[in-house]
This record gives structure tokens, sequence and C-alpha cells, in this order.
């Protein structure tokens, strides 16, 4: 009987991890999540940004200007807290500040349009002071380890998904990463009004 009920609970334990692989709510493969800095928050960060040098953030928002300089590309993204899903809410007012990430490879602003909903792991490399209207403004700049862009489709009645259809994805390697991983191809986020599949 016990050799029985052991079988059951080792059957349960491997569904229910195969069901976590398959529904796993990041954009981002596993080695790249590994990367990022346990306990560290973009609040701290955005309080002390050289004091958080080298450490490695996943954080979302929403772009306001992109710009190619000589040597990278900078984005400036108002920052807005990611849901389960590694998806920038929609709620601007939670946001905490803003952020400048950077990629030195190239990067054409005009895939970044204002408006633009992202997420991002990078790296911590210091700080800029910023003429913000009237204020001058202290932001982190994050260097683009890997960046999430998510299409601009508004809440609706039925309910916002997760989509990682043909919209860019960009990696460590930011040629290899140009397109969808194919185990997320046409998934609907359990918590987004989903559970059937879209082919686009």
């Amino acid at each position: 009987m016990k050799i029985v009920m052991r079988c059951i609970y080792l059957m349960v334990l491997l569904f229910g991890l195969s069901g976590c692989a398959a529904f796993s709510s990041s954009p981002f493969a596993p080695n790249l999540e590994a990367q990022v800095t346990i306990g560290v928050s973009f609040s701290q960060v955005v309080q002390d940004p050289s004091g958080h040098i080298g450490e490695i953030l996943k954080v979302g928002g929403v772009v306001l200007s992109a710009k190619r300089l000589v040597d990278r590309t900078e984005v400036m993204v108002l920052q807005i807290p990611l849901d389960s899903d590694s998806v920038p809410k929609w709620n601007r007012t939670k946001s905490k500040g803003r952020f400048i990430a950077t990629q030195q490879a190239f990067l054409d602003p005009a895939t970044l349009p204002k408006g633009t909903r992202l997420t991002i792991i990078g790296e911590v490399t210091g700080q800029v002071s910023v003429q913000v209207d009237a204020e001058e403004r202290v932001y982190p700049i994050l260097a683009i380890q890997g960046v999430k862009v998510w299409p601009m489709i508004p809440p609706n009645a039925y309910g916002y998904r997760p989509y990682w259809g043909p919209y860019p994805y960009w990696g460590s390697y930011w040629g290899s990463y140009w397109g969808f991983p194919r185990s997320s191809l046409g998934y609907y986020g359990r918590r987004h009004g989903g559970g059937h599949r879209s082919r686009r």
C-alpha cells in the first residue's frame, strides 16, 4: 500500500512540475532570469543608483523617448510594476520613477516609439542627471541584457493576454532572439482570460 501511495505522490509531483514548465510566465530564458539579483527592487535602485552598480534587475515600463548616439542607443523608460507574467501593468500612477536603458549594439529608435511597453533585464551601470521641466533629476542607467517588447493592446472585455507573437525580443545575443519562443506560440496566460490558442 505504501508503495502505491508513493507512486501516486510521485506522479502528482511530476505532473505539477511539468505543468509549471508548460505555463512558464516569463518571456526570458531561464539562464537570463537566473542572473537577476534577488531582493533588490527598482525603488531601492532609483534612490541610490551608485550603490547598486553591478546588480541586475528585471523591470518593466513605457518608453518615453529613444535616441541613437555615436556609440549606443539610449531609451528613457517610465518604470511600471510588473504583473505575475512579467508584463508591465497599465496604471502609470504606480510608477517609482524613470530609468535610462542603454544598448551598444545597433538598436533603431524607430522600433521603440513613445508609448511602447517593454520588460527589461539589465545591469545597473551608473546614473545620469537629466533636466525634466524645471528640475534636475538623477536616473539609474541599465545596460540591457534582454528586452521583451509587448503589443500596445489595452485591457478589454475579454481580458488582456500576454502575447509572444511576432513582436521583437532581444536576448543577451540580440541577433539570435529576433522573433519569439516556439513553446509560447499562441499561449494565452491563465490569468489573462485565456485557454484557447491563436495563430498569427
